[in-house]
């Protein structure tokens, strides 16, 4: 699935510049992996589908909150 986040874009260009070629993948995997998707984090995802193509989905965007403040306001999903 293609992340079309306009985040991840303007992230891999910033890093892209500032650190060249051979550390920019360091760079966005200590971003992405070391500080987002963490266990104190809790991910969430964006999804959208293409008018013309409504079966094709696509990443659109992250949102990724301190766990303990989801945990505090939203409740399970399918809780009874």
């Amino acid at each position: 699935m293609g992340l079309q986040d306009w985040e991840a874009g303007a992230s891999y260009r910033r890093s892209l510049r500032k650190y060249g070629e051979q550390e920019v993948l360091n760079k966005l995997r200590q971003r992405w992996f070391d500080e987002i998707f963490t266990s104190d984090r809790a991910v969430h995802f964006f999804v959208g589908n293409i008018a013309a193509h409504p079966k094709t989905f696509m990443l659109l965007g992250l949102f990724y909150p301190q766990r303990r403040v989801v945990e505090y306001v939203q409740d399970g999903l399918f809780s009874l």
